[in-house]
This record gives structure tokens, sequence and C-alpha cells, in this order.
């Protein structure tokens, strides 16, 4: 009698804990972290050989259960969701979602694809990877070779159309594998998509952030995205020639209202002949674009010229609030010119220098908000 009564105490005893485990819900990873992959254009290859970096660290280490998701535009083929993955021990891309006859360009589209991997990949915190060409916030027909942001085909986004393109307050981090995004323009006009923007103020090279190395460090619990930024530069450091190339920032979104504040009292009595009569050759060139006398400098260099010493201190402290983390070579590499420049100095985001008055400096004033914000209007 009593042994019965022992085991049936033992059934319900386990009949409990089976009910009981089939309650504890599953732990919500980590992070999600999408690569939005806009590689329909020259640097189709390249994006490729990104993904398979991508397999390698996923093959040598884990996610910490978070979700590696890749939206992969590639030339010649519809643009497709993919997850990266280990399966039964084997890392490797699994297709998840075909959009058929969509242009990845489109502020509507990419809204779309950004809410469809939150919606099938929930986490406690999210990271957004933007891949392809970029020219800061230079408008796509400017010239021939100007992408702004994310090439597919003949298509291009302009600067206030990815902000457009992406929720506010959904990001942790954008990451920019892409040049020269880095700029105060750029940062103004995502402050509110993202905590940090990770990016470069000059021209990355064509294999991109080293994804074998910084995949893993994007999924610790504990993010340090300064180790990120760390890895980017030290990858390209070590290497020599003209490969010994980078240029890298980590900006916080959330002091660029005091930086605005600053540089619009530094800028509300200019008039526009003292704005466009700065002295471009006492400022650090860091764009070289086919025919382009020089559009992109250094945004600290620009600013001295213009506020008295109590200013630019104020300013200057501002800044070091806003830029986290910046670290270039002592030279960095431009394709169209083919050729290596000397990077004396570089605050880690770039501004556009005004010049006479111009179709370039017309279009500026109406599409970016850092423009309505700090100049004379």
């Amino acid at each position: 009698m009593k042994l019965k009564q022992i085991l049936c105490l033992l059934i319900i005893c386990l009949g409990f804990a089976n009910c009981s485990n089939d309650d504890i819900p599953e732990p919500t990873p980590v992070r999600t972290i999408l690569v939005y992959m806009m590689a329909n254009n020259s640097l189709d290859g390249y994006a490729t050989k990104n993904i398979e970096s991508m397999i390698e660290a996923v093959t040598q280490g884990d996610l910490n259960g978070g979700n590696l998701i890749v939206f992969h535009a590639a030339r010649g083929a519809e643009p497709e969701l993919l997850q990266i993955k280990k399966e039964n021990g084997v890392a490797n891309k699994f297709h998840i979602k075909e959009y058929t006859s969509l242009d990845p360009t489109d502020p509507v589209v990419m809204k779309q694809v950004l809410q469809d991997v939150i919606s099938l990949y929930p986490a406690n915190s999210y990271g957004l990877i933007l891949w392809s060409h970029g020219t800061s916030w230079l408008p796509s027909e400017y010239k021939t070779m100007s992408k702004a942001f994310g090439q597919h085909g003949s298509n291009w986004m302009e600067i206030d159309e990815l902000a457009q393109g992406i929720p506010d307050a959904l990001f942790d981090f954008i990451l920019f594998d892409a040049c020269y995004m880095a700029s105060i323009e750029c940062a103004y006009e995502l402050r509110n998509k993202a905590d940090y923007i990770l990016a470069s103020p000059t021209e990355t090279m064509g294999d991109g952030w080293p994804y074998a190395e910084m995949v893993p460090q994007l999924f610790v619990n504990n993010l340090r995205l300064e180790t990120i930024c760390q890895t980017f530069y030290n990858y390209y450091n070590r290497l020599s020639g003209d490969y010994r190339t980078a240029t890298v920032s980590l900006t916080q979104t959330s002091e660029l209202g005091n930086l605005a504040n600053i540089v619009h009292e530094i800028l509300e009595n200019k008039t526009e002949i003292e704005l466009i009569s700065t002295d471009r050759s006492q400022m650090q060139r860091l764009e070289y674009l086919p025919n382009s006398n020089g559009m992109l400098y250094d945004f600290s260099d620009f600013i001295r010229q213009l506020a008295t010493d109590e200013q630019y201190a104020r300013f200057t402290a501002c800044l070091h609030n806003v830029v986290q983390y910046e670290a270039h070579t002592p030279t960095a590499f431009f394709a169209k010119p083919n050729n290596s420049y000397t990077i004396d100095h570089c605050c880690g985001l770039t501004s556009f220098v005004p010049q006479a008055e111009s179709e370039l400096y017309n279009w500026y004033k109406v599409h970016v908000s850092w423009y309505k914000a700090v100049f004379p209007q």
C-alpha cells in the first residue's frame, strides 16, 4: 500500500514538473541585427564575400541566442531575406523570404522590410547595418558617381528619404558599411532613429567592415560599440600601403541637440558672404569625388573659422559628448584619384562648407535638416 502511495506521489510530482516546464516561456533573444544590403551595383562581389565572412563568424562561435538577418538585394536577382545561423552544428545562410519586383531604395519598402524582421525575430534590442555605396548627404544626381546612400541599379536614396525609411527610436545603433556617412548632416538627419551611429567620414574599402571578427562582438550582452569601431580600425591599420586606410567614429545621437544649439549660436549672425568666404585651404579635406573641388571637410575645422575662442571651446566640449570614439590612419585612400592623402586631423564628422550660390547649395537648403536647424534663415 505504501509503495503504491509513493508511486502515485512520484507520478503527480512528475506531472507538475512537466506542466511547469511547458509554462516557462522561451527566453527573448538578446539582439536581432539586420544587414540591409543593397548590392545591385559595382559592390556585388564584395557583398557575397561579406556574407561568407558572417557565416565564418557563426561557424567559429555563436550569436549568444541572437538573430543575424540579411536583406540581400543582389545584382540579377530578386531581393531576399536570409538568416545566418547554425543548423545541426553547421553554419549557413537560410532563405526566409523573397521580395518580388520591389525597389529597396524606396523608403516604404525599407520600412516594410524592417517591420518584417522585427515581427519575425523579436528581441530585447535591435541593430541595423546599412550596406551599399554612400556619399554622405550629397544628392544622387549631383554628379555621375554621387550615390547618396544605397544604390540599386540606377536608383538611390537621398538622405531625407533614408530617414523616412527607418522607424523612430527602434535601433540601438546604425552601422554604415558605406563611404562618407559620418557627417554632421547624416547624423542629425538620423538623430531620432538610433542611439548611436557608427560610420566613416571618408571612403571605406570595398572589403568593408571585418564581419568575421566583429559579428560575435555585436551579440554580447554588454555591447560596447567602441570595441566594434576599434575592430574596424585595427583591421585596416595593420595593413600596409594604400590598404592601410580607415577613418571611423561613433556618434551619440542624444547629444546632437546640444551641439546644434551652440552651432546655431555661432552661425546665427553670419552673412552669406561670411559663410562662403571661409578658407578651405585651412581645413582638412575628407572627400575626393569626381569633378569635385571639395565639398566635405572636417566639421571642427569649419566651425573654428567662424566661432570666437569662447564659442569654439563650448563647441568642442559639445562635440566631445557627441563623438564618443574617433580613429584615423595617417593617410586615407580615395578611389577616383587612385591615391592616398594625409589625414592630419579628423574630429570624426565631416561638414559641407557653403560655397557660392549653386544648385547643390540650394538643394542643401531644402532637403537637409541640419541646415534648417543651425544656419541663418
